[in-house]
Order: C-alpha cells, then sequence, then structure tokens
C-alpha cells in the first residue's frame, strides 16, 4: 500500500460508475429461447430513452433535466454507459480513473419485477453480459454483480457461481420494502461472506415512488427535488435496522458499502445511537457494543452526492466525522447528469485523507483485486 501512495499518480477508485445494456438483445446470447421470446417481446413494450424500463414513476416525480450527461452519450449511439470503450475516453482516462467499479443500472428496473424467477434470470444474463463484454474489455474495470432481491437462495447460489471471476468483487443488492436487516436476506449476505464479497447498497430509484419501495420519514414527497432532499434518510435508517437487528452478530465477517445514501448524517446517527442504547441496551438485545462501533467496522460510505458547501467551516465539519477517514470511498455517480467531478471533490477532501479516500479505503473494503490494473 505504501509503494502504491509513492507512485507518481495517486490512484483513483471510482466507487459509482453506471453501465447500461444498449438494448434488450445485448442479452439475448445469455438466455434460453423461451426466456429471449419472454423479455424481448415485454421489456422492448416498455423501453425507456435510456436503454431499459423506468424504476422511478415519471408521472409522480418529473425529471428536471435528462438523467444523464448529455456528454456521456456514446459517439457510436446507444444510451450513456453502453459502451465500454467510450466509457474509457470519456471517464476514466481523462480523470485518472484507476478503477471503475460497475453498478448496473437495470437492476433498479429490475426491482420491480412481479415475477421472482424472471428477476433471477435477467441477473444472471446481465452479469454473465457484463463479465464479457466490460470486464474482459479493460482491466480498468471491475463489477458489483448485481443479485435479485426476490428471491435470496437463487441469489445466493449466484454468488457462488460468479463471486470468483476476475474482476467481480461486491455484490449490489437493491432494497425493496424490507429493510436491510431482515433475515430475509441472510442466505445472500451468508454467501457474500462466504466469497470474500461486500454487499454495495444503492438506490434504487423508486423510493417513495410505490408502495414496495421503502419512503422517507413523515410522507411521499411532492416533487422530485423535495424527494432527492430527503432520500438518504432511507439510507440511514437501514444502517441502524443492519445493527440492531443483530446483523453482524450473524455475519461478523459482512462489510457494507453505502453508495449515493450521503454520509454527513452519521455525525449525529453515531452518537444518537449510542446514547439511546447506553440508556436502554435491553431494547436491543442482539448487539453486543455500542452501535457506532458496527459503523466503523463494518460499513464504509461514498462520497456522491457530496454536500453542496463553500463554507470552509462546513467543510472541516463535513470531514471531521470520527473515524471518517477510514469509512470513506470516493465516487463520481458517471454517466449520470449529477456526476461528481473527480478533480473537483478531491481538491474538497482534507489532504491528509485523500490517499485513503481515493485508493486505500477501497483495497480495505474490496480488497487488493480492486486494482487489478496495477497488478
Amino acid at each position: 500500500m505504501a509503494e502504491l501512495a509513492k507512485t507518481e499518480k495517486m490512484p483513483i477508485v471510482d466507487c459509482d460508475v453506471h453501465p447500461l445494456i444498449k438494448d434488450i438483445n445485448a442479452l439475448m446470447p445469455y438466455l434460453s429461447k423461451s426466456w429471449q421470446q419472454h423479455f424481448k417481446l415485454g421489456l422492448e413494450r416498455r423501453r425507456s430513452d435510456n436503454g431499459f424500463i423506468f424504476a422511478r414513476a415519471r408521472d409522480r416525480y418529473s425529471h428536471p433535466n435528462s438523467t444523464y450527461r448529455l456528454d456521456a452519450l456514446p459517439d457510436a449511439g446507444g444510451p450513456a454507459g453502453s459502451d465500454p470503450a467510450f466509457t474509457i475516453s470519456n471517464h476514466v482516462e481523462p480523470h485518472g480513473i484507476t478503477t471503475a467499479l460497475l453498478l448496473p443500472q437495470e437492476h433498479y428496473g429490475v426491482a420491480r419485477f412481479g415475477d421472482s424467477t424472471a428477476a433471477a434470470v435477467f441477473e444472471r444474463a446481465n452479469n454473465e453480459y457484463l463479465i464479457d463484454t466490460w470486464l474482459g474489455y479493460d482491466p480498468r474495470f471491475a463489477l458489483a454483480m448485481s443479485v435479485s432481491e426476490h428471491d435470496p437462495q437463487a441469489s445466493a447460489a449466484d454468488i457462488r457461481r460468479l463471486g470468483n471471476m476476475p474482476g467481480v468483487v461486491g455484490v449490489q443488492l437493491l432494497l425493496l420494502e424490507r429493510m436491510a436487516g431482515s433475515r430475509w436476506f441472510d442466505p445472500i449476505y451468508e454467501a457474500a461472506c462466504e466469497m470474500n464479497l461486500p454487499i454495495v447498497s444503492h438506490q434504487n430509484g423508486s423510493e417513495g415512488c410505490y408502495t414496495y419501495s421503502q419512503g422517507p420519514a413523515g410522507g411521499i414527497p411532492r416533487s422530485y427535488g423535495e424527494r432527492h432532499a430527503v432520500l438518504t434518510q432511507i439510507g440511514a435508517a437501514n444502517v441502524l435496522d443492519m445493527i440492531v437487528s443483530g446483523t453482524f452478530e450473524r455475519f461478523p465477517q459482512l462489510r457494507v458499502v453505502m453508495v449515493e445514501w450521503g454520509f454527513t448524517w452519521l455525525s449525529w446517527l453515531m452518537s444518537r445511537m449510542d446514547y439511546l442504547w447506553e440508556k436502554d441496551r435491553a431494547a436491543a438485545p442482539q448487539i453486543k457494543r455500542r452501535p457506532s462501533e458496527y459503523v466503523m467496522q463494518h460499513f464504509t460510505f461514498a462520497t456522491q452526492p457530496l454536500d453542496e458547501t463553500t463554507r470552509s467551516s462546513e467543510i472541516a465539519a463535513m470531514f471531521g466525522i470520527k473515524n471518517l477517514d477510514k469509512m470513506l470511498l470516493f465516487s463520481s455517480d458517471y454517466p449520470h447528469y449529477d456526476t461528481d467531478t473527480p478533480r473537483i471533490i478531491i481538491n474538497k477532501i482534507p489532504r491528509e485523507m485523500r490517499e485513503r479516500v481515493c485508493y486505500q479505503n477501497a483495497v480495505d473494503t474490496f480488497g487488493e483485486k480492486i486494482l487489478r490494473s496495477l497488478h
């Protein structure tokens, strides 16, 4: 690790880059004939302008912009995030990204599937496509394979089947109505621990839209902006739920990466959790130590969306959260419209934290394989 830090350029691991299939035809080689027919007929009827079905109800939350950056549209055509070569030339190389961690976007649409078998089949095909087409294209790509929350046993089997593939470094698991601490997910957590892969939790895009998804506190937001402002509450609630439900006592090796859930709420969440636990330990009989200790041992948090502030005092407070230097991972959210430009974000991070945030914490979380392009 020390040797890497002394190289001419500091490695940068971007923990939130979203690939997208160009269209459903990309997955045909990975599906049986019956499933080819099922998805081709069904999904093409509901195709969105970025290649797949919508995760969020547009009639409820009208997006103020495009969901993706217009300069991220590949020269060869197709939606943003559908061309690995263009992603390299448009994002990875200009910003000196050592590793781009791929979090598949199709997963957000699959979350709304009503057929658990179809969801598992689609996720399996999409993972295999990304392994062949993206991981096989350039070692600067790594993948958090996606699994369906509809069928934990099938998902666990897929984790064991693909978890050792070169470039697979994590498991992306989105949440529906069940909180992350539910024992429903135990087969997935068990398989992830067995394969030494962290769970990557990302918003599914439908929070606050549908009855099958979680919503922010206080009720359903009225607009996209209102929803976007309070969405991090769901992330905070699920961190607490995993701790209080005893998830980390059942799976002491489990690591969880929280992406696009924010992190500045950690300052009040950790202190409040500890205070209330000290006052009433009997209310949480499944945990054995302060809740904040579980956070610091088992969780990491991605930088995007970084809170917008230019005041030095607020920036200092934001990065002054206890143990944050060991819990924070850099992320951009490319190619979405609110992509955080690496140089701008990295320059906001205190100098003494930059190496840890840019790559050392990623190595601690995902293992040395996250830097496979350097090996």
